[in-house]
């Protein structure tokens, strides 16, 4: 596996919340439009919420930049409401849970982090 990135998100003080770890990678696939399809595992402490490996990010940024980071997470922090709700059919209802209890401190964590 040939690791782009490695990040580690702390949206709230010690003690008060999880820690979220994001991984990303080269598949050594690319899209029709030539981009890297990037894979990606967040973990909510030491838990995988999310794992694919059907990400591409713009043509415009590196593989491994804060912009491609920020539009991931971006896709990994929608809540229901944010989108139709067709997005949230095949989610877990612990990936549900994590959408209501989190998804918006983490997305603070990113936008801090990532600009």
């Amino acid at each position: 596996m040939d690791i782009l990135r490695r990040a580690r998100f702390t949206p709230y003080l010690k003690g008060r919340g999880p820690t979220f770890h994001l991984t990303t990678w080269d598949t050594h696939r690319r899209d029709n439009r030539g981009q890297t399809i990037i894979g990606y595992r967040l973990k909510m402490n030491n838990k995988v919420l999310f794992e694919g490996e059907d990400f591409a990010g713009s043509p415009l940024h590196g593989d491994d930049s804060d912009e491609t980071l920020k539009a991931l997470m971006g896709f990994l922090t929608l809540r229901p409401g944010d989108t139709d709700d067709e997005y949230f059919e095949r989610y877990t209802q612990e990936q549900l849970a994590y959408c209501e209890q989190h998804a918006e401190a983490l997305n603070c964590a990113v936008s801090d982090r990532c600009g």
